[in-house]
């Protein structure tokens, strides 16, 4: 009896430690989540980080390639697809191995000469538009977008995107070579969430300075359009938007609607009223956004081909 009245005494101390006993039980269950999401996440696809150096001899019809820093390539991971004057070659993993006398990477101080003739049955000129695009082919991710000349351009000239080019959203993929010609064969693809979202979307960065259409610092941009190609696999999308970003002196997002299209069809938009100064043509990019509808399977938007020009 003693001992009974003694525990009833002193049973206000239960509930402490069963509290603490319950709390560490959670904390136990949390850490092990956690433990167990980051063991089985895959991360993001790692693109090797390279320097590449490019120069051509017009008069040897050479092409050539110096890697300069950065991580070294493995050849049979590998791809240089190229193209001149718009049409496309590609200089697949044995030729590189090849190339560098049958050795598995290419590493600093390397030097990949192609010559355009034999590889290619290609002349080239100094007057010549010679892109090149190193591609890591485990994830067909552009490494390095290299552009020997641009030649002379003028103010009518379009011009794709020089710089990146992104996809956020679930197994999207975009490349500037997926955009860089109206072929029908190469392009993105865009998978539209469910539900409104500014945070998946597809961008492309142009990159251009405006000395490429001639304009100085100085000079009025009076004169800027913008031409997509694209298509909506089936009615798969809705809310399709054309995000413009206005650097100076806005510096927010224009938003211009888009009409769907089920074949690759061109749309032009006039981004006069929102690029007007050298400082938004030199950081000039898009994005674009839609939302799924959900009646529909296999959801996606395909950009074939994407420009602008400026005066």
């Amino acid at each position: 009896m003693p001992d009974l009245k003694k525990f009833i005494r002193n049973r206000s101390a239960v509930s402490e430690v069963m509290g603490e006993v319950l709390l560490t039980t959670i904390a136990v269950l949390l850490v092990s989540f956690i433990a167990i999401f980051i063991s089985t996440y895959d991360g993001a696809t790692d693109i090797p980080h390279t320097q590449v150096k490019e120069w051509m001899d017009a008069d040897a019809n050479k092409i050539y390639l110096e890697h300069s820093g950065g991580e070294f390539l493995e050849t049979d991971a590998l791809e240089i697809a190229a193209s001149i004057n718009g049409e496309r070659y590609v200089y697949n993993s044995s030729e590189i191995y090849a190339n560098l006398g049958n050795k598995s990477s290419w590493q600093l101080g390397d030097i990949i000469e192609i010559d355009t003739g034999s590889a290619w049955e290609r002349s080239i000129t100094d007057e010549d538009e010679v892109k090149v695009f190193l591609i890591d082919k485990p994830s067909r991710q552009v490494i390095q977008f290299l552009t020997m000349s641009l030649g002379d351009a003028e103010s009518s000239d379009w011009v794709t995107p020089q710089g990146t080019v992104t996809d956020t959203s679930t197994g999207g993929l975009a490349t500037p070579f997926d955009v860089y010609e109206n072929d029908g064969t190469y392009y993105t693809t865009y998978h539209p969430p469910a539900t409104y979202s500014t945070n998946i979307y597809e961008e492309f960065v142009f990159g251009v300075h405006p000395s490429l259409w001639g304009i100085g610092p100085e000079d009025n941009v009076t004169n800027v359009n913008l031409t997509i190609v694209y298509r909506v696999n089936d009615n798969s999308c809705k809310n399709l938007k054309l995000r413009v970003w206005d650097q100076d002196p806005s510096n927010k997002w224009h938003d211009e609607s888009l009409p769907e299209h089920n074949s690759f069809m061109s749309e032009s938009k006039d981004l006069s009223a929102y690029i007007n100064c050298t400082e938004d043509v030199a950081n000039f990019k898009v994005r674009l956004l839609a939302t799924a509808n959900t009646n529909v399977t296999n959801k996606s938007l395909n950009v074939d081909y994407i420009v602008i020009s400026v005066s």
